[in-house]
């Protein structure tokens, strides 16, 4: 996804920013900026015509929060235009006006949003009267064209957003340029839609599995609640912190004034050591987890991995869903039981 982050660099911000380091932005844009989108930078002065114009391009990188108020992206790949693109065409107009379709309904920007959405056409003006030659895009890192690849595929399959077809196709060509690969861009199409559609597929049914798996206990969705709060970014739970935060779980049941669980188990004892619970989780709900084959275990590091075919296209809205589906299941199993 392409965006414009607006950065005045003529004055001092309110905000924690390190211009091309770090942006510092508040929850209400928290929606409209991923891992892996590339942005530009855009300065504005709403009262010097002369300081309106973008500066430079970069990849968001990690996102970080500490109180789900304030959000800070780090800033990768980052250049600083040799020319200052000013904000307005030859023939006056607006260059955020080129293509502007692709990206909201008004032709006019929305000059008072600090991140905003910025189409091909407009971001290939930029970069051309930049001086920065297109090819140099190639020389993004993989990881971070990976990042972008999958945010579009999200897009495609989850928001049936059927512009992102295009976005999935220059990104994946960029991959292969990237990867030095170009002697298969013949075969690019079914190279990269085939493992699209087969890994789509197996998200939709990853989250069947969630909303039918079997109930004997209450385990296995708990499990996965605690799996999206505690796996690291490679989709990977250390089992110490499973067992940490689904010992929290039942624990917060019993301070409700709620059964920890239904049925006879080893969270209606109050004196439940770590160990405990750690062997409970591996009996039960870890090994049927992996016997659907959307989880492993590693019993060697202790770590419970969801497969990686599946990870990677859990943005946030995903999880959501399936931690909406988690919940559910739980209070019609409670209900029920």
């Amino acid at each position: 996804m392409l965006i414009i982050l607006s950065q005045r660099i003529d004055t001092d911000s309110d905000y924690s920013d390190e211009v091309f380091e770090t942006y510092h932005y508040p929850s209400r844009y928290k929606n409209q900026i991923h891992e892996g989108d590339t942005f530009v930078y855009y300065q504005g002065n709403r009262y010097v015509k002369e300081q309106r114009y973008y500066y430079g391009v970069g990849t968001i990188g990690q996102i970080t929060t500490f109180d789900d108020e304030n959000y800070y992206a780090s800033l990768i790949n980052v250049r600083k235009f040799n020319t200052k693109v000013p904000i307005y065409l030859p023939d006056g107009k607006y260059v955020e006006q080129l293509g502007y379709e692709t990206v909201r309904k008004s032709p006019t920007p929305p000059w008072q949003s600090s991140v905003r959405p910025l189409s091909q056409q407009a971001y290939d003006y930029i970069i051309s009267a930049a001086g920065i030659q297109q090819e140099a895009e190639s020389q993004t890192s993989v990881e971070a064209l990976k990042e972008q690849l999958k945010t579009h595929i999200r897009a495609f399959y989850l928001d049936n957003d059927n512009n992102s077809v295009i976005e999935i196709r220059d990104t994946a060509n960029k991959i292969i340029r990237a990867m030095n690969i170009a002697e298969k861009a013949a075969d690019a199409t079914n190279e990269t839609y085939t493992p699209v559609v087969e890994a789509s597929e197996k998200l939709q049914q990853f989250f069947e599995y969630c909303e039918t798996t079997r109930l004997t206990y209450s385990y296995k969705p708990v499990l996965i609640l605690a799996f999206l709060k505690c796996a690291d970014k490679n989709g990977i739970m250390k089992l110490e912190k499973g067992v940490k935060w689904v010992r929290q779980y039942y624990e917060d049941r019993k301070l409700q004034g709620k059964k920890p669980e239904i049925k006879k188990c080893i969270y209606l004892n109050d004196s439940v050591t770590d160990e405990e619970i750690r062997n409970n989780l591996i009996s039960n709900p870890i090994k049927a987890l992996s016997e659907s084959g959307y989880f492993f275990f590693n019993n060697e590091d202790q770590s419970l991995i969801l497969s990686q075919e599946i990870w990677p296209l859990l943005g946030r809205s995903e999880k959501l869903r399936i931690n909406k589906i988690c919940l559910m299941r739980l209070q019609k199993y409670f209900n029920d039981n």
